[in-house]
């Protein structure tokens, strides 16, 4: 009996052996196949236009350069049609845009970020808020400077000399991820050299030029192309 219980045993683990080799050969055949075949859609991809998705690993300065291209695409096509002053016509239609806005705001803040961390004078990103009241307008700027890990600041205008300002009706709000202020706008504050702006800084007020609402997201990258376009208030909200 102990005999014959050994041998069962033996051929117990012999079975065993032999499923996990089969089971090894065949995730390798499974693993060979997918690698294939997501080159394949990366090569079609390339081929049609498209972008493929960055790797979750370092990924080539090609791809890279490619991602911020379609991003900007895709907000350049959304600025056609959002902002009034646009005098381009879109190719795409706010409803094929929208789920790609949120992710290309994102993915041109990431690259300026990863500027400014390299040198704090390059990869600025400014806001110009376009809102019905300044309570609006200052909401909006948390939501943004937080959801984009933006540098935060001093948010110059809400009073003088200590007093509060009122401000009623739409409010205008800049703001500022790298500092610096024109002297226009030190003799327009009326705060003198201590109105300049440090990194983060942003300064709210009346906004009497247009009935515009949204935020001009307008970021500054390596290769020093001009991006700037209206984007929704509470495009963080949607």
């Amino acid at each position: 009996n102990q005999h014959a219980s050994t041998k069962y045993q033996e051929s117990i683990i012999t079975m065993r052996i032999k499923f996990l080799l089969t089971a090894k050969a065949a995730l390798m055949v499974a693993c060979s196949g997918f690698t294939s075949t997501t080159s394949t859609v990366r090569t079609a991809s390339r081929a049609k236009g498209l972008v493929p998705r960055p790797s979750k690993q370092s990924p080539s300065l090609e791809t890279a350069d490619e991602a911020v291209q379609q991003a900007s695409q895709v907000l350049q096509e959304w600025d056609r049609l959002f902002n009034p002053e646009s005098s381009e016509s879109a190719t795409k239609s706010m409803e094929d845009l929208f789920e790609d806005l949120e992710p290309s705001v994102r993915l041109l803040n990431q690259k300026a970020t990863e500027m400014r961390q390299k040198d704090s004078t390059t990869g600025r990103v400014m806001l110009g808020i376009c809102a019905s009241s300044a309570v609006e307008g200052v909401e909006t700027l948390k939501s943004w400077v937080t959801n984009l890990e933006l540098p935060r600041g001093l948010l110059h205008g809400m009073d003088k000399d200590g007093v509060p300002i009122e401000l009623d009706g739409a409010v205008y709000i800049k703001y500022n991820s790298g500092g610096v202020y024109t002297f226009a706008d030190i003799r327009k504050s009326g705060l003198g050299f201590d109105a300049l702006w440090k990194p983060g800084d942003a300064l709210i007020e009346r906004y009497t030029d247009g009935n515009y609402r949204g935020v001009y997201f307008q970021v500054e990258l390596a290769d020093e192309e001009f991006r700037q376009y209206l984007v929704p208030l509470d495009l963080f909200q949607m």
